[in-house]
């Protein structure tokens, strides 16, 4: 009984929490959707299909979510919406069809569809009618029972395109093979099909593709267009040299209805079908999508200037033309577009009333633009695939601050020091009377306790955004368009300068790979304003990258970057001779290989020292300490006040590596020093499997992981001590002190997780904690004492004067552990925390789909007033205080020299 209540103070004390006024002051989230696939424009909402596996309905006029639903890998949208009154109705991986209400996302209606078989293409007829063609059947019915079979189709047929106008749609089977080409004809009206044979005007040695515009189907063969119309009895075919087309095409796209594109080398044209006849409309630039508007106007794009033209089909007129260039809609080529109805407000009022446009961005965003240069909005959908991300330090000032550093004579600084000084006070004084005049936006000073950061981060597409901690708001993006990810999935970004060394710009590093992913890119940033102040690309892959202590005469910090080559390269450049002194270590996991070996600088070379095989059949992990990670305590003072010392060694690093099947399998974690590549500990697990998340942090390795014969996810810390004191504080790995003995223990997870970080404060003075994240959308601030491998099973007095928590072997956590309170976050990836001048608060920013950022306080703010603390009662206690000191001193003067006349 005892023991229950010494657990329920311990945990009373450590949960964090936040007053429901507190909610969104220190925190902000932002809610994405992905990388659109699949979308279908409509007045009341555009609704999305992403890679992601995510629905979605995004509001027309403000781009706001209006609804969205996540899906498994095997249940994701693999058609075209289709809106049908006031439902839009998607068709499903799984061979489910769903009905969702536009405008609030409810299901109304899921059916499974008996065919195992994919689904080319299905429309609405009307508002209860629906029409499915699958690879052997085509299929009609009202949308709660879409079954009625009407036509079989061959299985050496494949549907070359559909047609469709009102309620009569056309199918076009053809067979490659010998040439054979069916109509399939439905009539909405009479619920009726029949088939006829045509003969195809074209080669039937060559290929052709045919393409579907709504109420017609066309296809390009040569320097000869072969089109039909619904209702024609067989196809037409025409010369494009008869339409004026001069120049060789190898292409042709859908542009909306009775519209196309044909693209060649040097230009494109657009063609149109009216009234059974074909003919060119205008000729245009060789990269160009379009989509027909209206009865008689198209919109086009031409690519990469991204300039839009709005062209009457009937005589080719161009009646407006803009480019987006130099909107920022976005970056990149515009990849398709979509119309909305003419009554947005963002449609192009010219001669015709035309809708606006949604485009899909080569970058992954999205926009709806139009003819006004303010009109419009913007989604940033690539930061739902940020893969790396770094917090950076806010300018020191909004003046120009002097460099202290640039000169080595004491008076030189000491002047310097004086006219800083003196800046100081002139810009307090300007403050004072209103004149100061700031450089830079308040927003981006760093504040008196460096709570709010840039937070700089890349997404998979080479997307580069940087955006203030304080409001969530994007600074700058900037999209590198020659840059994919390396091998792991991941960029590698460095602070190489801060922005401290004015008139010297900040300078990030992030390394990347070509697009065919032989060769390692660097690419050089200013995080304050997203210029490129360097590139190079290398001759090889990237192995490794190493952040060393070393400045050149900028206070640039030196990267060394070693490749696949054994070449060791530096930035900035050419700076060998400043590290060439220092003994440098290179360690690279090699996961194809399943082996890890450790390199020695050597000039521009680097030399291999050691080489380990992993015995395994995957790596599931790999994590190292990070280089800021500061240790406060060297020991840990015991109950009986004897001392346990840490074994503190700043170059190991974890790797967990998986064997066998996923049932009788078995994960081993292992930790190396790097430099000299001794096993320091081994751990077996049998019977567990992947995905395995772990941290490196002071003396202790965490791990998470899944236990197939208990069917359950645990935790596992271990503790590395020293048997005594060491001699010194310095650590050389060259001379390992192998640590004697660990402390294991494990705990059962309640749920699965999908990232884990630890929190870092300034000086490491407050006490840790580990910050899970959830699969479910959560993320748990747990304290380091409920992971202590020390927990004892019945606690003794000395336990207790430790204040170690009696051990149970679930984690059992506390609603109010969750920083993220009532908010559920989408597919989180990953999490950083960050410093800031309060030794009591750490800053946290997680990253998926969606993003999350908040402030962190596991010890509470015990560094900082309340935010209800009563100043003027305080400064009126003070004030009593000072006049009652002043009339007690004058009281007892005149008491003492009276008693001196007595």
């Amino acid at each position: 009984m005892l023991a229950r209540a010494v657990l329920l103070l311990l945990l009373v004390a450590a949960v964090h929490s936040i007053y429901e006024d507190q909610i969104g002051l220190y925190d902000w989230h932002r809610r994405y959707v992905g990388a659109v696939e699949h979308r279908v424009a409509d007045s009341r909402a555009i609704v999305v299909a992403t890679k992601k596996n995510i629905l979605a309905a995004l509001h027309p006029r403000t781009g706001e979510i209006m609804w969205r639903h996540k899906f498994k890998e095997e249940d994701a949208v693999s058609v075209e919406p289709v809106v049908c009154g006031d439902e839009v109705v998607t068709y499903h991986s799984s061979n489910r069809y769903r009905h969702w209400d536009i405008l609030t996302g409810m299901l109304t209606l899921d059916t499974r569809h008996h065919e195992e078989t994919e689904v080319l293409f299905y429309t609405s007829l009307s508002y209860e009618k629906m029409i499915r063609v699958t690879r052997s059947t085509l299929y009609w019915g009202k949308h709660e029972n879409l079954g009625s079979s009407l036509i079989d189709i061959p299985a050496e047929m494949n549907l070359a395109g559909y047609m469709k106008s009102g309620v009569k749609v056309e199918g076009v089977l053809y067979n490659r093979a010998n040439g054979q080409c069916k109509i399939v004809q439905f009539d909405g009206n009479q619920d009726s099909a029949r088939v006829t044979d045509v003969q195809v005007p074209w080669n039937r040695a060559q290929d052709i593709k045919l393409v579907s515009s709504e109420d017609s189907i066309a296809g390009l063969q040569g320097d000869s267009i072969f089109y039909k119309t619904v209702g024609a009895e067989s196809f037409k075919v025409a010369k494009l040299t008869d339409m004026g087309i001069s120049w060789s095409v190898n292409s042709i796209e859908s542009a909306g209805k009775s519209a196309y594109i044909v693209s060649g080398n040097q230009l494109s044209a657009v063609i149109a079908v009216k009234d059974g006849k074909i003919r060119a409309v205008k000729a245009i630039g060789k990269d160009v999508v379009g989509q027909v508007v209206g009865s008689d106007h198209i919109v086009l794009i031409s690519r990469p200037d991204n300039t839009i033209s709005l062209v009457q089909l009937s005589n080719g007129f161009e009646a407006h033309s803009y480019s987006l260039g130099t909107r920022g809609y976005g970056r990149g080529q515009v990849k398709s577009l979509a119309t909305l109805t003419s009554s947005h407000p963002c449609s192009l009022v010219t001669t015709v009333r035309i809708p606006g446009l949604f485009l899909v961005w080569e970058d992954e965003s999205l926009t709806v633009v139009g003819n006004n240069e303010t009109c419009g909005w913007i989604r940033e959908e690539s930061l739902s695939s940020v893969v790396s991300a770094t917090m950076l330090d806010l300018p020191a000032s909004s003046f120009i601050p002097v460099n202290l550093h640039k000169h080595t004579n004491p008076i030189k600084l000491w002047t310097e020091r004086v006219s800083l000084q003196l800046m100081d006070l002139q810009k307090l004084i300007n403050l004072y009377f209103g004149t100061a005049v700031s450089e830079v936006s308040p927003e981006m000073e760093r504040d008196s306790f460096n709570l709010n950061k840039l937070i700089f981060t890349v997404s998979t597409v080479g997307k580069v955004h940087v955006l203030h901690s304080n409001t969530g708001r994007i600074i700058w993006s900037r999209y590198l368009d020659d840059i994919t990810p390396l091998s792991n999935g991941q960029y590698q970004v460095h602070l190489v300068r801060s922005a401290s060394h004015y008139p010297l710009p900040a300078l990030v590093a992030v390394f990347g790979a070509t697009l065919d992913g032989k060769k390692a890119v660097l690419t050089v940033l200013n995080p304050l304003d997203g210029s490129l102040q360097y590139r190079q690309e290398f001759d090889s892959k990237l192995a490794q990258v190493q952040l060393t202590s070393v400045e050149d005469n900028e206070f640039s910090k030196v990267l060394l970057i070693l490749t696949d080559d054994k070449q060791v390269h530096t930035y900035p450049p050419n700076l060998h001779e400043l590290v060439e002194h220092i003994p440098l270590y290179f360690t690279v996991v090699y996961p194809e290989q399943m082996l890890l070996k450790g390199f020695v600088l050597h000039g521009t070379k680097a030399e291999e020292t050691w080489s380990t095989h992993l015995r395994g059949d995957k790596v599931l992990a790999v994590n190292s300490k990070a280089t800021n990670d500061a240790v406060y305590s060297q020991g840990r003072v015991l109950g009986d006040r004897s001392v346990l010392h840490k074994y503190i060694n700043p170059n190991v690093m974890a790797v967990a590596v998986e064997s066998g099947s996923a049932d009788k399998g078995q994960v081993d974690v292992q930790l190396y020093d790097m430099i000299s590549g001794t096993q320091l500990y081994h751990s077996r697990h049998k019977q567990y499997s992947g995905p395995v998340h772990m941290l490196v942090v002071e003396n202790w390795l965490l791990y998470h992981m899944w236990c197939s014969k208990l069917r359950r996810y645990e935790v596992v810390i271990v503790e590395f001590f020293l048997p005594s004191a060491p001699n010194t504080t310095d650590f050389s790995s060259l001379f390992p002190r192998t640590p004697s003995f660990s402390i294991q223990q494990a705990y059962i997870a309640t749920s699965p997780l999908s990232a884990i970080t630890v929190t870092t404060t300034l000086k490491s003075i407050t006490n840790r904690a580990v910050l899970f994240a959830e699969a479910s959308g959560r993320i748990a601030l747990v304290p380091k004492a409920l992971l202590d491998p020390r927990r004892p099973t019945i606690p003794t007095a000395e336990d207790r004067q430790e204040q170690l928590i009696p051990y149970t072997p679930q984690l059992n956590l506390s609603p109010m552990s969750y920083v993220t309170y009532n908010k559920t976050l989408q597919d989180i990836r990953g999490m950083i925390t960050g410093v800031t001048g309060l030794e009591s608060t750490s800053l946290l920013f997680a990253y998926g789909t969606d993003l999350y950022f908040t402030r962190v306080t596991p010890a509470k703010t015990f560094d900082m007033l309340n935010e209800d603390f009563d100043y003027y009662l305080i400064g009126l206690v003070l004030l009593g205080l000072l006049f009652g000191t002043i009339v007690t001193q004058a009281l007892a003067e005149n008491k003492a020299l009276n008693k001196k006349w007595k």
